[in-house]
């Protein structure tokens, strides 16, 4: 059951992560700036990229030996 849950959460995060990239920015680095500061648009491509491709390896990969 918790692996369950664990697969549940990981998958709405990669997702969030893919569809809006600013929010990890900001609960990774937004908070620590002073002022106002937004991500390049370089790293909303890349945060992007890589929320796709950590989540086929989840669900290709990892899923299937989770039970």
């Amino acid at each position: 059951m918790r692996m369950f849950l664990f697969a549940i959460l990981f998958i709405a995060i990669a997702v969030v992560n893919i569809i809006y990239p600013r929010f990890g920015w900001y609960m990774r680095y937004g908070w620590a700036v002073k002022g106002e500061s937004e991500p390049s648009e370089g790293y909303l491509l890349f945060s992007r990229i890589s929320g796709v491709i950590v989540l086929l390896v989840f669900l290709f990969f990892v899923l299937p030996t989770l039970r």
